[in-house]
Parts: structure tokens; C-alpha cells; sequence
């Protein structure tokens, strides 16, 4: 029987030949030249091309379905539409905003007069000035720093964002009602595309044989890693030691996100997105999937069917799409 928590798995060697194949040696010693915040600045500070899921417009288009109901519209506009429409001089903070592309979609609209990002990584944030410099909007100021300590105006905004960066925090209850809370006004907003599923991706049994059954099924021309030599022929539970040494931030208390949100604020909205298969069975043979002929295409639909179908057996799902108010 697999254990539910794994602290060296099989596929930890896997990518660790794959690492030093691709990045050698010193990549790896960088790793270990960190500790703690420094490990997490430094992943994502060098954060490079991938073949993982979210590369595919084809997966972005049933997110958009999930969240929004229609595959064409982003959740920004959805929400801007939905709470926003008829209000003016809103004030909005993004946390762990990346380069900033989300920040660049609520800014285009009148009613923000001004939104803010903070993200740990300076290189990620100096991306972020740029784009937005270079679209011309003079609404958006970006930070580098540590949202938990850096100093931002209580009771100032009417809305909260965290895309796929609130799991990256430790202490959620804590974090919610000495830092969240304070900052939002009274009624106002916090907005999640979050992983919310388990922690250190320490996937369950019944999620790792239901990904490897559908994996022995797909053609091997599309289980080739991005490596172009090798073929994904199974899933494995990361190891807990392997999590650690890449970025201790990853995943570190997901599955206490959405107990804690409940705890604190009112859901107005909140949406199965997915991810419980389709994360697991993609990573690293994505690319493999952007052509667009009929076969891929049906390939696909088939896969996006048969995680719907896990949702639907189990009531799971990894990814929430929320709108929450205080």
C-alpha cells in the first residue's frame, strides 16, 4: 500500500537526472546553498520555460469555463462585471502578483484607481514594471518585498487577490485575521485562484492510480518528456524531502485554505476548477499537447472528461476559483 506521505519516492530520482542532465551540477548546489525564504526567492526568481498544464490554451479556456461559465471570458472581467461595474476609485492589493499579469487585466478597466502587487521575487517584479510601463498604465505600483511584513494602509481595499500564491504561506489562520482582514475594508472583497489541495502535493492513492490508468492510455508520441528523450511512463507522489529542498513555501498548508477563508468570511462565490488530474498527468508532457489538430483536440476533450468525472465521483478538486466577502 502507498503511504499517504512520501519523503523519497522513485520519481524524485527521475527528476533529479533529469535536473543535472539539463541544468548539470551547479544548478543543483544552488539550491543548497539557501535556506528557508531565500530557497523560495531563489526558485522563482528562476522560474523557466515548462511543460506543465497551464501552457495549454486549451486548459486556460476550461478554467475560464469553470470559473466564469464561458470558456472566452477571464475571471477578471467576470468579477470586475459581476461586483464592480457601476463603482468607481476602487483600490486593489495582489499578493504574490509574479509579473503581473492579472494586475495589467483589472487595471484596464476606470473603476481601479489604483492597484498595488507584491512579490518576493525582484526579478519577477522588475518584469511586471516594465509590462506595465510599457501598456501604459499608470494605475498599477509594484513592490519587492515580504507581504507579511511590509507596510500597506489597514481598512484601504476593496479587494484582495491571491492567483495561485496564497499556498505558498505558512500560517494561513494567522495570516487571514492579523493581515488579510486588516486590510480589507469593511465589505470588501478577497478573490482566490488558489491550489487547495493537498500539502507538499502529497497526492492521495486514489489520485495517483486514476492519473497512472489514464496515463497508460495515452500514445507515447504524446507522453514524451521535454527533454525529447524520454517517455513519462508513471506518476509518483513527490517526496517530502525533494518539496523541502526545491521551495519549502510550495503547498506548505493548502488544505487549510478554504477552512480557514469559511472561518472568517462570507463565500459569494466559489467554483471546482480541477486540477486533481490533469496537474499530475500533464506535468512535464505538455508541450506535447499544443498542436491543434483533431486528434490532440480529442485527446483532450477526453481527459478534460474523465477529470470531470473524478470531481464528480469524489467531490474533490484541487483548484478553487472563490469570491469571498468581509
Amino acid at each position: 500500500m502507498v503511504k499517504e506521505r512520501t519523503w523519497i519516492s522513485v520519481g524524485d530520482f527521475l527528476d533529479l537526472k533529469f535536473k543535472i542532465k539539463h541544468k548539470g551540477l551547479s544548478g543543483l548546489q544552488s539550491i543548497l546553498r539557501f535556506s528557508g525564504q531565500k530557497r523560495s526567492i531563489s526558485k522563482w526568481d528562476n522560474v523557466t520555460p515548462s511543460s506543465d498544464f497551464w501552457i495549454l490554451p486549451a486548459v486556460r479556456r476550461r478554467w475560464n469555463e469553470k470559473c466564469t461559465g464561458n470558456p472566452d471570458v477571464e475571471y477578471e472581467d467576470y468579477v470586475v462585471e459581476k461586483l464592480f461595474s457601476k463603482t468607481e476609485s476602487l483600490r486593489m492589493l495582489s499578493v504574490g502578483c509574479g509579473t503581473g499579469s492579472r494586475e495589467r487585466k483589472f487595471a484596464k478597466y476606470e473603476n481601479f484607481s489604483l492597484i498595488e502587487g507584491i512579490d518576493l521575487a525582484p526579478s519577477k517584479i522588475e518584469e511586471a514594471r516594465k509590462y506595465a510601463s510599457e501598456s501604459d498604465l499608470n494605475n498599477i505600483r509594484y513592490y519587492s518585498g515580504d507581504f507579511r511584513s511590509f507596510s500597506f494602509d489597514p481598512d484601504s481595499y476593496d479587494l484582495i487577490l491571491f492567483n495561485s500564491s496564497l499556498h505558498h504561506f505558512n500560517g494561513i489562520d494567522q495570516l487571514m485575521r492579523s493581515r488579510v482582514l486588516p486590510l480589507l475594508k469593511q465589505e470588501g472583497y478577497l478573490i482566490i485562484f488558489e491550489f487547495v489541495g493537498p500539502n507538499r502535493l502529497q497526492w492521495t492513492i486514489e489520485q495517483l492510480d486514476y492519473a497512472n490508468r489514464l496515463l497508460r492510455k495515452i500514445p507515447d508520441k504524446y507522453k514524451t518528456r521535454s527533454n525529447g528523450t524520454t517517455i513519462k511512463e508513471r506518476i509518483y507522489r513527490p517526496g517530502l524531502l525533494r518539496m523541502y529542498l526545491v521551495d519549502p513555501s510550495e503547498a506548505v498548508e493548502s488544505q487549510q485554505i478554504l477552512p480557514v477563508i469559511h472561518r472568517y468570511l462570507k463565500p459569494i462565490e466559489e467554483k471546482k476548477v480541477g486540477w486533481d488530474i490533469l496537474h499530475l498527468l500533464l506535468k512535464d508532457i505538455s508541450h506535447n499537447f499544443l498542436s491543434d489538430n483533431e486528434e490532440t483536440k480529442s485527446l483532450l476533450c477526453s481527459l478534460f472528461e474523465q477529470e470531470n468525472n473524478y470531481i464528480a465521483e469524489t467531490g474533490r478538486s484541487d483548484c478553487v476559483f472563490g469570491i469571498y466577502q468581509k
